[in-house]
């Protein structure tokens, strides 16, 4: 039971340092839920649970060694540059069409710029397979904590890790969510829009330096 409740906390503690750094995921969940409150960080976060499975079992597969070749990193670093350009682009674009009724009530949603549900779990998966760093992560540090839970203590142990490793991911995203729509209370309508418009080119910002990174392996 020790080693579990061990997998489970060291899990925890290793994905919510990876969480709590700034990247293309931290600013979709912070736009959002200004523009659809509490809500759009478990359904982004739900979006980017479902790219983590897919590496998983990619990696169950035997395909670590694909995902990890730098062909395939030039490849996602430039779909997911341009991608994240064109999110940033729109955002932007969003910005300055969008009509504030009252930016102090936060059950007033921004006129123009609510997004559907089911678009937030796309966005959410979008999003963590258009981050090469996203795969690095999981293929340096994601594999070798998974290896060693399953040496630890089997299935039991990848269940572990895997409730760990969501937990913090859930709880980090939904305290954004929390906080950011708590802090809409007391924004007024300049800086509302200045969060966005930064939120916005911190996407665009990231994916140049992804496309730029990917020209230097070439």
């Amino acid at each position: 039971m020790l080693e579990l409740l061990w997998i489970a906390s060291s899990s925890f503690l290793v994905a919510l340092s990876g969480a709590m750094v700034p990247g293309p995921v931290f600013a979709l969940v912070l736009l959002e839920s200004l523009k659809n409150g509490k809500i759009a960080g478990p359904l982004i976060i739900l979006g980017h649970f479902l790219t983590e499975g897919a590496i998983i079992l990619m990696v169950f597969m035997g395909l670590q060694q694909v995902l990890g070749s730098e062909e395939v990193r030039i490849i996602i670093s430039y779909t997911g540059g341009i991608i994240l350009i064109l999110m940033g682009l729109k955002l932007i674009f969003d910005v300055f069409r969008m009509k504030i009724e009252d930016i102090s009530n936060i059950n007033n949603i921004v006129a123009h710029g609510r997004t559907p549900l089911h678009k937030l779990i796309f966005l959410g998966l979008l999003t963590s397979c258009s981050n090469p760093y996203f795969f690095l992560w999981w293929l340096a540090t994601g594999l070798p904590i998974i290896t060693n839970s399953i040496s630890m203590a089997g299935a039991l142990g990848f269940i572990f890790f895997l409730a760990g490793h969501a937990s913090a991911d859930l709880l980090w995203f939904n305290f954004v969510s929390y906080s950011i729509c708590e802090g809409r209370k007391v924004l007024n309508e300049k800086v509302f829009r200045i969060i966005l418009l930064v939120s916005s080119v911190f996407l665009i910002s990231f994916a140049v330096h992804m496309i730029l990174s990917a020209i230097m392996l070439l």
